[in-house]
Parts: structure tokens; C-alpha cells; sequence
């Protein structure tokens, strides 16, 4: 996994690859918010066998910048 993280103007952007450089799971935050606070909001990304894009959830249900972007992994999607 390799994670990517950007700064336009106004928040923060994290995105998480796969292996197969798939983006596996976005994250968006106020600017200057550490990657280990609240304050996220993250969708995780699943892809088909020929690896195009089929569904997209969202962290607890919902976009809300609640979630904590080191946790993304062990947090539940839908």
C-alpha cells in the first residue's frame, strides 16, 4: 500500500492505494488535521475482477467528518 496525502485549498486529501496502485480508500479533513485525530471522512472503494470501480462506501454509513484517518482500515464501510 502506498498512501498519497494533498493539501488544496481549504482540507486535506489522503488516498490509499493497493499493490496494484487501486485506490482503495480516500479520506478528506479540514487542512491541518493530523491523520490520527477525528475529524475525517473516508469511503473505501471496491473494485470487479477486471478491476473497474463497483462500489463506493463510506466510513459508519455516512460522510461525516467524524473518523480518524489512521483507523481507516479497521473501520466498518457501508
Amino acid at each position: 500500500m502506498s498512501v498519497f496525502t494533498h493539501e488544496p485549498a481549504g482540507f486535506t486529501l489522503s488516498l490509499d492505494y493497493d499493490i496494484n496502485d487501486n485506490l482503495i480508500y480516500f479520506g478528506r479533513a479540514a487542512k491541518g488535521t493530523a491523520q490520527t485525530t477525528a475529524g475525517w471522512t473516508i469511503a473505501k472503494l471496491s473494485y470487479d475482477a477486471n478491476l473497474n470501480l463497483i462500489n463506493i462506501q463510506w466510513a459508519g454509513g455516512n460522510n461525516r467528518f467524524v473518523h480518524i484517518w489512521d483507523d481507516r482500515t479497521s473501520l466498518v464501510y457501508s
